[in-house]
């Protein structure tokens, strides 16, 4: 089969591959679509979790691997022990891989099991012909959502979830969001959708003010407008109840708590490549809050409930691009790499919509 194989840096292979076998307790899966996330554009020009010497601790795996953990497809075969699950299903997937035994696993919190891995980063994932998933993992598409559309309940679920874990009443609140991508965008619609009334998002250009402004957010172009003057404006001078950092640098992160009041909530969502500095006097006195957040649990479900009742309307201004596997590399990675602002969420089309 054909799939996206990462060797190293910046070297991202399109080859053949052998077929996975469905091994008992998974599913084999044959790919339709999937989303280029944050995570693995990182990768392509990281590595930063991909395991290149020492074997994971949990799949025992090394590089080269395939990447790729957002998808949808079809399963076409299933392993020994599967059950309430067919050939013909249509299906997305939670990308997580967890030992199940140690305590956070045993608590239903697998997102931050002891041995954490990722389809795609710390074994074979998505961006290939066909798939192998354990059944556990696995999300029912429903019959009135396309699997082209699928594959962002994934990104969405982040949102979700980071909302979900805040033991914070978001109803007529101001939040602020430090940065427009995907994840960002994910937790502005989670954070509307849990009764926020005021959300203002901030990034570089105006790309995504129209889909902003048709999610209902206030949308700010920090290349021409002051983040805290405008949340200055919005709170009469009190500032956001709470701050949502989704980039992963240093400055958003900084935005993001110099945004908020006294007592405010700040959710972490962002990957850091080099270890911020902790501006700690301005939240030890303030007395704030600091959440992080990593991937989801259930969500997925949650989303793709929600997509079936037609609460994201917005999802295909999502899609900012598609691209063939065969070009992966220049059509997606290095694309997203040039143009970072301009981009939402970039598709590979694999089998597409002829299994749908």
């Amino acid at each position: 089969m054909k799939a996206a194989v990462w060797h190293g840096h910046k070297d991202v292979r399109v080859e053949e591959m052998p077929e996975p076998e469905a091994k008992p307790g998974y599913v084999k899966i044959k790919v339709a679509w999937a989303g280029i996330c944050g995570t693995d554009r990182h990768e392509y020009v990281g590595p930063n979790f991909i395991p290149v010497k020492t074997p994971h601790r949990l799949t025992g795996r090394t590089a080269p691997l395939i990447m790729g953990h957002e998808f949808s497809g079809v399963i076409v075969d299933v392993g020994e022990g599967v059950t309430n699950w067919k050939k013909g299903d249509r299906v997305t997937a939670n990308g997580t891989l967890s030992c199940g035994q140690c305590p956070m696993c045993r608590a239903g919190r697998e997102n931050i099991c002891s041995k954490l891995g990722f389809l795609g980063v710390s074994t074979d994932g998505a961006f290939a012909e066909y798939v192998i998933v354990e059944q556990k993992r696995l999300f029912k598409i429903p019959d009135n959502v396309s699997l082209k559309d699928a594959v962002l309940c994934e990104p969405l679920a982040c949102g979700l979830h980071a909302v979900n874990i805040m033991n914070f009443d978001f109803d007529g609140t101001t939040v602020v969001v430090s940065g427009d991508g995907i994840i960002g965008l994910s937790a502005a619609i989670a954070c509307k959708q849990a009764g926020a009334k005021n959300v203002i998002i901030s990034g570089v250009g105006t790309f995504k003010k129209s889909l902003t402004d048709e999610i209902g957010l206030k949308h700010v172009d920090i290349t021409q407008e002051n983040l805290l003057d405008v949340v200055k404006q919005e709170t009469d001078s009190w500032m956001a109840d709470a701050a949502f950092e989704c980039v992963g640098v240093e400055s958003s992160l900084h935005s993001a708590i110099k945004s908020t009041r006294p007592a405010a909530s700040v959710m972490v969502m962002g990957v850091f490549e080099k270890p911020p500095v902790f501006p700690m006097n301005d939240f030890q006195e303030g007395e704030r809050i600091l959440y992080t957040s990593q991937a989801h649990i259930n969500e997925i479900g949650i989303c793709l409930d929600n997509m079936s009742k037609g609460k994201y309307p917005y999802i295909e201004k999502m899609i900012t691009g598609v691209v063939d596997l065969d070009d992966i590399v220049e059509g997606g990675f290095e694309e997203m790499n040039r143009h970072p602002n301009d981009n939402i969420k970039v598709l590979v089309c694999i089998a597409g919509d002829q299994l749908a």
